[in-house]
């Protein structure tokens, strides 16, 4: 990864005094660049700050970015408490969600941590 970043640096020429507007207009072009994995861009973040570039600087060539893992049409857990809380569901169906929750998620220790509270 730190090659992706040197070869920003070198094509463009930036440096710490490079306008952040003038970074902003390769931030699409970086962000082709590097998997959709958190780790990675992390690392290029530190690549361009070890290069020199400010922490703002690096910010608008590589900022944060939600998670994008999100099914289209599921219910975020908050809709689901609002719904309960709105409909004043009796426990054993509270549960019943709770459970069908914790078995959707993708490994059993995430299934586990706060589902328990609903």
């Amino acid at each position: 990864m730190a090659k992706v970043a040197t070869d920003f640096m070198k094509r463009h020429k930036w440096s710490f005094e490079t306008p952040l507007s003038k970074l902003a207009q390769y931030t699409e072009e970086i962000s082709k660049s590097l998997k959709d994995d958190r780790k990675v861009r992390s690392n290029v973040k530190t690549c361009f700050r070890m290069l020199g570039l400010t922490k703002e600087q690096v910010e608008v060539l590589i900022p944060i970015r939600p998670t994008e893992k999100r099914e289209e049409g599921r219910d975020t857990v908050d809709k689901i408490a609002q719904e309960i809380v709105e409909n004043d569901y009796q426990s054993e169906k509270i549960k019943q969600i709770s459970y069908d929750l914790g078995s959707s998620v993708p490994n059993p220790v995430a299934g586990g941590s706060r589902l328990t509270l609903l």
